[in-house]
């Protein structure tokens, strides 16, 4: 390798000879070649030099990369497949064309480019690694898994495709060999703080929240101005309850990205707002700007700044302010969504058929025996996350939040159909088997635990099967006004899941499916197979609803669930706020601010809509 010295002379030698001979090609390849070592403006001399050597190749494979850095694609494209043209089997030119594609979003030409550079060249890895990250995007994860294997066979020591392999397995949700490429790709790239950021997101789904902070803190160390780790640092904070905290990690967050509005949208749901809010405002300014500027705002930004006015203006009293916001923001969102109702009809239906009392006396007697298990579940926004809190204040029981577990579960195939569609297939050593699994996972999180809680609401769906699987877990159906639960769905943007909520008449239908569904738990299932719990009345007396739901848990009475505000474990899902502070009495009612805008809801509910 020639040093920075020997670089800086053979440009002083070339511009010299350029002096003489203005028409040099070769010279201005020359000067093109160092002015681009140099990491200087290379663009003019190298475009002299193609349009002096039509035929060179090298010359414009270099233009090409110049042109990639610079970011001008079309450009650069045309570049690399003269190149080509000059010379088909240069494997470099093919990778870097595929570069060129991708950034364009052209994914499937990028992915031939790279495929023929492997032709070429088949032990080039960074071929391998950008190909894994394309077929990623495509939606083509067994392959995008096997390409960065291949990538790390040729090149171990390959920092990017550890990371990017991490975020594959991630999303995956293999936790476990996630965490692995993390911190191989740390182990080779120490200073990588996207990987420390995404480390971090991944330990704090594994409830490993001191370490998830501090890989956090560490990127921020290698770079203080990372807004994304101040913005999931925060977000971690307030998880965990320390609420100044993390509002001050949101706002070092704008203070590098002051358009950020997931950001903005995290702020606003920190804590009520008053009038007046900073935040607040400058979302109302975002607004007002989006409304007078011709370029419309991104979907995802767009959703995050309609939720965000809507809970501030909720949060003022200013509901005719409020609404609009909620029906845009949902509006972008259903418009996402694959909801189909009619399917999820069908699909409560297949329960409520194949769950029958015959089949459930042919299949009981079997199970694991544990106690372990405490389900609380229900509607989104019905109060579980509340009556969490007060059971997993009692010493000795772990609140695990909402597992993915059962749903892993459910969603096994037997025989070729979903396990309720094909009961028969199905016996009481399976049962027994699946349980045991259950319970191993609940042990593996919280191993000296008296009880582990499971709040994944949607375990309404499988109450007969936990019934059979696990018939000494203690189930909790918490439900709640169905006007203000459904509303509470409608006015909150989920991270994930819930995609029935973005449409009053398709959230108002979904209700009425799941209250059939429970209304069936109780006719198939014995009585005391589970606990109903009204959220209103653990508001009107939280004292009398706590000890009546610790007695049905077999346990004494302890005090310290009165004080389940005062309970420092993380709390993940959208009641995050509400949950540390004591029982208050606003939300009971809620539907009532917003009545006029309800019909579609209220239609659908039908029955069950509440009187007005």
């Amino acid at each position: 390798m020639f040093g920075a010295g020997h670089h800086a002379e053979l440009e002083s030698r070339a511009r010299m000879l350029l002096e003489r001979y203005p028409e040099a090609g070769f010279v201005w390849k020359v000067l093109g070649v160092m002015l681009q070592m140099q990491g200087r403006d290379s663009l003019l001399a190298l475009r002299k030099a193609a349009e002096l050597l039509p035929g060179d190749h090298e010359t414009h494979y270099n233009l090409g990369n110049t042109l990639l850095l610079l970011n001008r694609l079309n450009e650069a494209e045309a570049s690399y497949r003269q190149a080509l043209h000059i010379r088909p089997d240069d494997a470099d030119a093919c990778f870097n064309l595929g570069n060129a594609l991708w950034k364009q979003g052209r994914l499937d030409e990028a992915a031939a480019s790279y495929l023929k550079a492997l032709k070429i060249r088949p032990d080039h890895a960074e071929v391998y690694g950008n190909l894994g990250n394309i077929l990623q995007e495509l939606g083509k994860l067994d392959e995008a898994e096997a390409s960065y294997r291949r990538a790390l066979q040729l090149k171990p020591g390959y920092a990017a495709a550890h990371y990017n392999l991490g975020n594959l397995l991630h999303d995956r949700n293999r936790l476990g060999e996630a965490e692995a490429s993390y911190r191989q790709a740390l182990k080779i790239s120490p200073d990588n703080v996207d990987a420390h950021t995404n480390l971090g997101n991944l330990l704090q789904e594994l409830d490993r929240l001191e370490e998830a902070e501090a890989s956090f803190r560490q990127a921020l160390q290698i770079k203080p101005d990372y807004a994304e780790a101040h913005g999931n640092l925060g977000k971690l904070l307030l998880d965990r309850g320390r609420i100044d905290e993390a509002e001050a990690s949101f706002w070092q967050a704008l203070q590098v990205r002051p358009d950020d509005l997931v950001v903005r949208l995290s702020l606003a749901l920190a804590r009520k707002v008053k009038a007046g809010d900073e935040n607040m405002a400058a979302l109302i300014a975002t607004e007002q700007a989006t409304r007078n500027s011709a370029t419309p705002l991104p979907v995802d930004g767009a959703m995050c700044l309609h939720f965000a006015l809507g809970k501030c203006y909720d949060d003022t009293g200013v509901h005719e302010k409020a609404f609009p916001h909620f029906l845009e923001g949902n509006r972008l969102k259903c418009a996402t969504s694959g909801f189909n109702p009619d399917q999820a009809a069908q699909y409560f239906a297949s329960i409520m058929q194949n769950f029958d009392t015959e089949a459930l006396g042919r299949l009981r007697g079997g199970g694991d025996s544990s106690p372990l298990p405490i389900f609380i579940l229900g509607m989104p926004r019905s109060g579980t996350t509340l009556v969490e809190q007060i059971v997993s204040s009692y010493p000795g029981i772990h609140g695990a939040g909402e597992l993915p577990d059962m749903k892993v579960i459910m969603r096994r195939n037997m025989a070729g159909s979903a396990f309720h569609d094909n009961l028969s297939s199905l016996d009481q050593a399976q049962l027994a088997s699946w349980g045991a699994e259950y319970v191993a996972g609940l042990q593996s999180r919280a191993p000296s635990a008296l009880r582990v809680t499971d709040k994944m609401p949607a375990n309404f769906l499988v109450v007969g099967l936990i019934h059979l699987m696990l018939p000494n877990a203690k189930i909790i159906h918490v439900k709640r006004n169905p006007a203000d639960t459904c509303l509470s769905c409608f006015t909150q943007l989920f991270k994930d899941g819930q995609e029935f909520s973005y449409d009053l008449a398709e959230l108002g239908r979904y209700y009425a499916g799941y209250a059939r569904l429970m209304a069936h738990w109780r006719n198939v299932l014995p009585e005391g197979a589970f606990l109903d719990v009204r959220y209103e009345d653990v508001v009107a007396d939280q004292e009398a609803q706590s000890r009546r739901i610790i007695d049905y848990c077999g346990l004494e009475w302890n005090d310290a669930c009165l004080d389940f505000h005062r309970n420092e474990r993380a709390v993940k899902t959208a009641s995050m706020a509400q949950v540390r502070r004591p029982i208050y009495q606003s939300s009971v009612e809620r539907w009532r601010s917003y009545e006029k805008f309800l019909e579609p809801l209220f239609d659908a509910l039908g029955d069950l809509a509440p009187e007005r």
